[in-house]
């Protein structure tokens, strides 16, 4: 019986926390410390205390950051070991792809970039590991966030950049079109 297992499971998990908690176990806390989860269309993260990725969901595009299209989708917490020792403080999900944010103002993206959402300003149409948007090299990024196929970063300093899709006029670019790379948004006028 399914339900049974379930709860089986979710049983010794409760006594296991317990005896951590009252020093019972008597050994190492063996439980992941979560800094943060983070989800996109159809796929999350989950960011640790030690600086670790893990992902899992949608993966069709890459999106997940684990350098194959397989598994397509997972419900089991992988690691990104591309962005091991990268000191990320940040992820965000659009629809097929993937930003992330480390604490030295450096992004990185993965997934689908069929709308230059990469912001890679090189064709790129999938990248299936997290890779350094080179366009932002020397701006310190604070702040990162995402739409389904468009992203925007802001700097320590309080520039504005947009990238990716843009026909809607949602990169406030003032073209109503896509923009292959990060680009500074000219705020003279808002």
């Amino acid at each position: 019986d399914q339900a049974m297992d379930w709860r089986d499971a979710c049983e010794v998990y409760m006594d296991h926390a317990t005896d951590l908690d009252s020093g019972a176990a008597g050994g190492l806390d063996d439980r992941v410390r979560l800094k943060g989860v983070y989800a996109g269309a159809y796929h999350s993260f989950a960011l640790t205390s030690y600086g670790s990725v893990y992902s899992f969901g949608l993966n069709n595009m890459g999106q997940l950051g684990i350098g194959s299209l397989e598994p397509n989708h997972t419900g089991i917490p992988t690691l990104v070991p591309a962005l091991e020792g990268k000191d990320i403080m940040r992820l965000e999900g659009g629809e097929h792809h993937s930003l992330a944010l480390s604490a030295d103002g450096e992004v990185y993206a993965f997934g689908r970039g069929d709308n230059n959402q990469l912001g890679f300003a090189d064709g790129t149409d999938q990248q299936l590991t997290p890779r350094h948007i080179t366009s932002l090299s020397g701006v310190r990024v604070r702040a990162v966030s995402t739409q389904a196929n468009s992203n925007f970063a802001v700097s320590c300093s309080g520039d504005l950049y947009s990238w990716g899709f843009g026909e809607m006029g949602q990169l406030c670019n003032g073209k109503g079109g896509d923009e292959v790379a990060p680009t500074l948004i000219e705020t003279g006028d808002v």
